[in-house]
């Protein structure tokens, strides 16, 4: 029987709820530039550690899919949202999307830099971090926020999220990447009834568009497709001020 886990979150403002899901291998404070702009603009904004990272208990075990999707749900459910717009970034969506397959607490749903299909990339990461994590995790980090081989990102600030990543689990940085190796979002993207907005960086450098946001676009019907262009992965810190305007728009349509 799976233990009971302590999730971290913070939650600021009043008003609709926005929840944030970050991505593998950050932790909620990947959304700094998202928080402060969403709560002036009128938001409850919650943010949380996914387990194995930042503030949130390392268990052992529990770096599946279905076991990060039930921690999301207990994050909702703890505090009482809906009417929720959720977030999700890279591979958080994977876990946005299967709640939002599943609840009907959630009125809108944005992706960024979805990564919910499956890349064989996946397995050589989870390979390197077996060990050479710190090594890969800094590659990883270049490609988050490089834009045709040029960081769109100032160094320190890149070398600040190779901080929070290396302070993760490193189990937990393994093993969450075998959700991205099998996964399969054709029927929960299908179950989907609520709009949806994808943000896509047109020089993502660490999943092509065409495999990201592109495809789900194709795979969902009458949902949004923004591109920022010379914008890499990471869009939502390197070019935050049109993420957020994309993502309020849209949350006021």
């Amino acid at each position: 029987m799976e233990r009971d886990v302590s999730l971290f979150y913070e939650d600021f403002g009043d008003g609709e709820p926005v929840v944030l899901v970050h991505g593998w291998p950050l932790s909620q404070r990947f959304w700094e530039a998202q928080t402060g702009a969403f709560v002036e603009a009128g938001h409850r904004v919650v943010s949380y550690d996914r387990r194995g990272f930042g503030r949130s208990a390392q268990p052992w075990n529990g770096y599946d899919h279905d076991t990060f999707t039930r921690d999301l749900a207990a994050v909702v459910d703890a505090l009482g949202l809906s009417g929720v717009t959720l977030v999700g970034f890279s591979t958080g969506c994977a876990e946005a999307v299967s709640y939002t397959a599943r609840s009907d607490r959630v009125a809108r749903l944005v992706l960024g830099s979805p990564v919910v299909y499956p890349d064989p990339v996946a397995h050589d990461l989870r390979a390197a971090a077996a060990g050479h994590r710190i090594h890969m995790l800094d590659d990883v980090l270049r490609r988050f926020v490089a834009v045709d081989g040029h960081s769109a990102l100032d160094e320190q600030t890149r070398l600040y999220l190779l901080r929070l990543a290396a302070d993760a689990s490193p189990r937990a940085t393994a093993e969450s990447l075998t959700v991205w190796e099998s996964a399969d979002p054709s029927s929960d993207l299908a179950r989907i009834a609520v709009p949806i907005l994808i943000v896509q960086g047109e020089a993502d450098a660490f999943v092509p568009p065409e495999d990201s946001g592109r495809r789900v676009a194709r795979a969902v019907a009458g949902s949004v497709l923004a591109t920022i262009p010379s914008a890499p992965h990471a869009a939502p810190i390197t070019h935050h001020e049109q993420w957020n305007q994309l993502v309020l728009e849209f949350i006021a349509a």
